[in-house]
Parts: C-alpha cells; sequence; structure tokens
C-alpha cells in the first residue's frame, strides 16, 4: 500500500472511531452477554440473529451511556422479580418509570434492527 492510501485508511479509521457509535463503548464481555441473551430471547436462524442482536447492542450503546445502559437493563429485569424481593422495586414509580423506558428502547431497537414482532 501506498502513503495516499495508509493515509486515507487512517482517516477514515479515524472518522469511525469518533463517529456516535463509539461515542458510548462498551465492554466487549458486556456487549457478548447481552447478544447471547438476545438470541436465547429470540430464536431464530444464528447467523440473522447474532447480527440483528448485535445491531441492537450497537444502537443501544448509540444513546446510552454504560452507566445508564447497565442501569436500565438492571432495572427492566428486576421489576419483573416476583414475590416479596421484587416488591422493592414493583413499588417503586421511579424504578418502574426508568424500566419502562428502557424497555420502549428496547423495542424501538428490535424495530429498526428488523427483528420479527
Amino acid at each position: 500500500m501506498n502513503k495516499t492510501c495508509h493515509g486515507l485508511m487512517f482517516a477514515a479509521l479515524g472518522a469511525i472511531a469518533t463517529s456516535d457509535a463509539w461515542a458510548h463503548d462498551y465492554p466487549t464481555a458486556e456487549r457478548v452477554e447481552f447478544v447471547l441473551e438476545c438470541m436465547r430471547d429470540h430464536p431464530g436462524p444464528e447467523f440473522e440473529m447474532v447480527h440483528k442482536c448485535s445491531c441492537a447492542i450497537d444502537r443501544i450503546a448509540e444513546v446510552l451511556t454504560h452507566d445508564a445502559f447497565v442501569e436500565g437493563s438492571t432495572l427492566a429485569k428486576a421489576v419483573t422479580i416476583a414475590g416479596e424481593r421484587g416488591s422493592v422495586l414493583r413499588d417503586n414509580e421511579a424504578a418502574q418509570a426508568d424500566a419502562r423506558k428502557f424497555r420502549s428502547l428496547y423495542k424501538e431497537v428490535r424495530r429498526k434492527c428488523m427483528f420479527r414482532p
């Protein structure tokens, strides 16, 4: 590769690295965990679902910081805990509102990433 091609390649990489998709980068392990859980929850052809679930976490990362993602996804799961253990969050309107916001974002992301209804 000549110097001009190298320069163009590094310029393109720099543009990608500063894009919104990288603004809220998440640890790789967390992304993998999300994709595996997503694939479990949305069965389908493996290749297709890897791409759709990867799309979903990428879209979420464009909107939420990692800390906001952890909090929102945790609340969305925790408010569904049955019994006395879950009542602390189920009875907390702020927690319920945050869980609804996260579930709404996830629903929109699934639509944008072409999940089946």
